[in-house]
């Protein structure tokens, strides 16, 4: 099955219908299911394809050239420079619409930082006369510093747990939750989980052995992508399976807080950690708080690391049973935290929400009398309307007393007009919104399930 996360195949189509020269950026990091994406959009059109590599930009000219003859046609090989071959392409394209893609972009721009100006030229002489499309597959690590100054930037981002129900409908809800919290939806670990398997065998088998592919996978990704690897895995151990301030990381690591932010940043442009900030603040706030986002880079630091001299010995089995199995679903929290604010996303997109929710996250801050840091795990704002909500990973019935420490947080931001959203894995008790008031909704794990399908057109 293929799903059209984010509808980028939608917008890849639409953009290969529209005429003249186009040219759109495909942001994605590695296991986002890029080349899946690419097979699915070149069905049924011309499309040439060339990954370029990483050598001096002469030889790409001469690979990029060749494949043109190859797919396209032998005049091709008449070209001396890729000015030309650009030219030709788009004469080419006048005759019938073609796809270009360029994978693996960077490798052309290291060795002509004026490509992308080959291009805006290319795109002015020929918008009347050719159809001509280019997808510039670009490194995930480029999208934040570049996507604001191109006109069709696309991010290739994982699936959400109501997309992933979709790709694993015979499984069962807890084995999904589960499934989401060892993957993060992405698609390059999803394909160690077949529809058929038992998610927790299937850990045991990957991370507890000493041969599991995920087992192996972090301390080589760490070693062959960074020359202090040893540090790098203490910081990522600092931080585990919880977030974590700059000097919670600095105090474990021994790092100034320069090194670590540095090392930190590093770590965000690989898509291994993330940085945080209250909603409330802009991009430059010192508030901040750092997490493991990679999935199984977070479950091999919390569960693995402690215990590779068991692992290696063989005790992998008992030491899966013992130790993580008891612990599953405690760390499963976060991650319905993440489920929550992905329904809010679609609950915005379907025009239910009582505000335009841009990025929901989180807000924590200084309790102005009472001396302590308080903490939102929900968070939205909007011009001078706030939401706050919270969730409940818990199989008991929620009654009305949560919303009421919900509402002592709302206190904290007096000018605001305020609205709250309670999320629970199980259910509220009967009359919760009654009881609550206009200002409050309540969604059970159940309820955001059976609402995301609409959502999503299921």
């Amino acid at each position: 099955m293929f799903l059209d996360k984010g509808n980028i195949l939608s917008e890849l189509n639409k953009f290969a219908c529209l005429p003249g020269v186009m040219y759109v950026s495909l942001y994605s990091r590695e296991g986002m299911g890029k080349t899946r994406l690419i097979q699915e959009f070149s069905s049924g059109k011309k499309v040439l394809y060339f990954k370029a590599a990483a050598v001096l930009y002469p030889e790409n000219f001469i690979l990029f050239r060749d494949t043109c003859a190859r797919q396209l046609d032998a005049g091709f090989l008449t070209a001396k420079k890729f000015s030309e071959l650009l030219r030709m392409l788009a004469k080419y394209a006048q005759s019938q619409p073609l796809a270009v893609i360029l994978d693996d972009f960077q490798n052309l721009l290291s060795g002509n930082r004026r490509f992308p100006s080959l291009l805006a030229s290319l795109k002015k002489r020929y918008e009347d006369s050719s159809h001509l499309l280019f997808v510039l597959c670009k490194l995930y690590s480029q999208y934040e510093k570049e996507s604001s100054k191109e006109e069709h930037p696309l991010l290739l981002r994982p699936f959400s747990f109501f997309e992933l129900r979709r790709l694993y409908p015979d499984m069962s809800m807890k084995e999904q939750l589960l499934l989401y919290s060892l993957t993060g939806g992405i698609p390059g670990y999803l394909k160690y989980f077949p529809s058929s398997c038992s998610v927790t065998d299937r850990i045991r088998d990957l991370f507890f052995t000493e041969t599991g592919a995920l087992y192996r996978l972090p301390p080589v990704f760490t070693r062959e992508y960074y020359s202090s690897s040893a540090v790098i895995r203490t910081i990522l151990l600092s931080i585990g399976s919880s977030r974590k301030k700059l000097q919670e990381v600095c105090d474990r690591t021994g790092l100034t807080p320069s090194a670590a932010g540095s090392l930190l940043t590093s770590l965000s442009l690989c898509g291994l950690t993330e940085r945080r900030i209250p909603v409330t603040e802009d991009s430059g706030s010192r508030r901040t708080l750092y997490e493991i986002s990679d999935p199984v880079f977070r479950f091999w630091y919390t569960f693995v690391y402690p215990y590779r001299s068991e692992i290696e010995t063989g005790l992998g089995s008992e030491i899966f049973e013992n130790q993580v199995v008891p612990a599953l679903e405690d760390y499963q929290k976060i991650d319905f935290e993440k489920i929550c604010r992905e329904f809010l996303v679609l609950w915005d997109q379907a025009g239910q929400a009582p505000f335009p929710l841009s990025a929901p996250g989180m807000w924590w801050g200084q309790h102005p009398t009472k001396k302590r840091t308080e903490y939102v795990s929900i968070a939205a704002v909007h011009e001078d309307q706030i939401l706050l909500g919270t969730c409940f990973w818990t199989d008991q019935w929620i009654d009305i007393d949560a919303l009421y420490g919900l509402q002592k947080h709302g206190s904290l931001f007096p000018h605001s007009r305020k609205w709250y959203v309670l999320f629970a894995k199980s259910d509220f008790v009967s009359g919760f919104e009654t009881i609550s008031g206009n200002n409050v909704r309540v969604f059970s794990l159940e309820q955001m399930c059976r609402l995301a399908d609409t959502y999503m057109g299921y």
